[in-house]
């Protein structure tokens, strides 16, 4: 069997979880080999681990990992920066990390950034995957900053691994990024020797000798900045959408932590209490919330809310949003979410609204499984080991509003209306429909409040009272997902195959970004897109030239569902320039939100469509 179709990381992965499954119902996560919890500070119910020193044996470590968005971002920043490219399952890393680490106390420094390439820690690794969404990641870093550099730039044969990276320096007026450097190999076995490890010792304090001065950056200044840039950007400052920041320094007591994905999978498998957010600074939903989660952290004396983004790089809805079933990737999510999450609840209702289907471990020649499927923000408390009724259940509690009966909704709100603004009802007022969303955010706040009140009890609290349902006349309805909200979509231009069309969707999910164009009946895509504030895009594209004459459509997808649609007809004639103008995949108009009922069937049947998709690839 090919090992291209079981890589060695993802094999053993699942080889560790298959272990946790036989060993008993009430073992089901207790089979993994425990990590410690570290104690939680004084009046605190809530631990913390220490994934440096639970990984790599250092403690009290000035190293310190960072997500691929968090890396991109320090290397646009001024100041001057210590970084280590590898992770665990990197031998040079495994060796260095220590002296490094010992190194930079001696020297003073209090920070070294590790980036780890394999952004699942095993196998994806953006420096040579070959898969279309995740390979550019890596020479987008290379070209913008790391190749910037006179004597060890990043080339591809002898990269630094161990550096001290400045954006603002030059040698000789040209940019000199990379200060100090190590590129040369080194093995565990080499420093065994006390001569070669002395030697070491001293190339490693040079590099920091060399580079003077480092410079400090936090999660919080990395977390605001972008919170606040991707808020201006998709609302411009407008006082209606909650003026131009989100937070400010007086958040600055930060107690949410990014974490990478090995990160997140070490938390799981470590014995203790912790708060988990699922989340990330592209979602408009969870940049609504992620200050008053931060002022619940501090009041309620929560050292760290894990905070972990589905987007392994912080911003694309491809494969590397790995939630979703199309993903290449989907394993990473749902291989997590069957064996550490068991007893989890989500708005979607697998083989009803919604699901993620995935192949474990990336084996495609095994069975579709299936996982359930959560929206962000999603915020949890988890507890490994814990056992109820005889049955795995980590998940202690969840910040999600119970219906009352058997189903739920996830809080999906935004910023304007968490701080009373009207937002789109400023320009299209609706007393009723901005009342409806101004209700359901301070009912999103106040289980906040509820959650964090609540979190170490080790019992889950009572439903949340069901709000009064919003007038039909509502639109969107109070946290509605994106692929909830139906639109319509119109395309002008010259309608024939190589022609040139003009795409305009409008009654979309506002300010979204992740939308995907697309022409049918075998999918190519057009372009991906983002809604404005009102929930409309213009954007121009060329209809492929391969594409034959005849009845095509241009659908509008998110998270794999079509959102909206409308049928074209491509003519061979040069001269065609017609219009066509459709509504959504209802075939009729859309005036007011639909029924949860009737969300459930065209959820359904775009997950229907989505499982003959992957199955049709996996078979390709």
């Amino acid at each position: 069997m090919s090992d291209l179709r079981h890589p060695p990381g993802r094999r053993n992965r699942v080889v560790a979880i298959a272990t946790a499954l036989t060993l008993g119902g009430t073992a089901l996560l207790g089979a993994a080999a425990a990590a410690p919890a570290v104690a939680a500070p004084s009046g605190a119910t809530i631990d913390t681990v220490d994934y440096v020193a639970d990984t790599y044996g250092v403690d009290d470590s000035v190293i310190e990992t960072v997500t691929f968005e968090r890396f991109e971002w320090l290397l646009g920043q001024q100041g001057r920066f210590a970084f280590l490219i590898g992770g665990a399952l990197d031998e040079r890393t495994e060796a260095t990390i220590a002296t490094i680490d010992a190194e930079a106390k001696k020297a003073g420094v209090e920070q070294v950034f590790v980036f780890d390439p394999k952004l699942d820690g095993e196998s994806l690794d953006i420096r040579t995957t070959t898969n279309p969404d995740v390979a550019p990641l890596w020479p987008r870093l290379v070209t913008n900053a790391l190749s910037k550099d006179t004597q060890t730039p990043f080339d591809g044969t002898d990269d630094p691994y161990f550096f001290v990276y400045d954006v603002s320096h030059t040698e000789g007026g040209v940019e000199d990024r990379i200060v100090s450097a190590l590129t040369a190999p080194v093995t565990s076995a080499q420093l065994a020797e006390p001569a070669a490890l002395e030697t070491y010792r001293a190339e490693v304090a040079a590099v920091f000798a060399t580079a003077g001065e480092l410079t400090t950056s936090s999660q919080f200044a990395f977390t605001s900045d972008a919170v606040n840039a991707k808020h201006l950007r998709d609302y411009k400052g407008a006082d209606a959408y909650g003026g131009a920041t989100i937070l400010s320094d007086e958040d600055a007591d930060w107690r949410v932590q990014t974490v990478t994905y090995p990160e997140l999978v070490h938390l799981l498998e470590s014995d203790g209490d912790f708060v988990l957010l699922f989340g990330g600074t592209w979602c408009h939903n969870t940049r609504a919330v992620l200050k008053h989660v931060n002022e619940e952290a501090v009041e309620n004396d929560v050292e760290k809310v894990y905070f972990f983004d589905l987007r392994l790089d912080g911003a694309s809805s491809n494969d590397l949003h790995i939630r979703d079933t199309n993903s290449e990737f989907a394993d990473f999510y749902g291989d997590l979410v069957t064996t550490y999450l068991p007893n989890l609840v989500t708005q979607y209702v697998p083989g009803v609204s919604g699901q993620v289907d995935f192949f474990p471990g990336g084996d495609r020649s095994q069975p579709l499984a299936t996982a359930k499927k959560l929206q962000v923000p999603y915020l949890l408390e988890i507890e490994r080991g814990r056992v109820v009724d005889g049955k795995a259940a980590p998940v202690v509690r969840q910040w999600i509003h119970d219906n009352g009966d058997g189903t739920y909704k996830e809080y999906m709100t935004e910023w304007w209306y968490v701080i009373d603004k009207p937002g789109r009802y400023e320009s299209r007022p609706d007393p009723a429909g901005l009342a409806a969303q101004l209700a359901f955010a301070d009912e999103a706040i106040t289980a906040l409040d509820t959650f964090f009140g609540a979190i170490g009890e080790g019992t889950t609290p009572e439903p949340t009272t069901p709000p009064t349902t919003p007038p039909a006349t509502t639109p969107p309805t109070p946290g509605q997902k994106p692929s909830e909200v139906l639109g319509s979509v119109a395309v002008t231009g010259d309608l024939r195959p190589g022609g040139k069309v003009t795409v305009t969707g409008s009654g979309l999910a506002e300010g979204t970004g992740g939308f995907t164009v697309e022409i049918r009946s075998t999918p190519q895509t057009l372009g991906t897109v983002s809604t404005d504030a009102d929930g409309a895009f213009t954007f121009s594209a060329t209809i492929p030239a391969a594409i034959p004459a005849g009845a095509h459509t241009i659908a509008v997808t998110i998270d794999g569902v079509t959102v909206a649609s409308t049928p074209v007809t491509l003519t061979a004639a040069a001269t065609a320039n017609v219009s066509s103008a459709g509504l959504a995949d209802t075939g009729a108009g859309f005036t007011g939100p639909l029924t949860w009922a009737a969300i459930s069937l065209l959820v359904a049947a775009a997950a229907a469509i989505t499982i003959a998709r992957v199955r049709a690839r996996s078979a390709a």
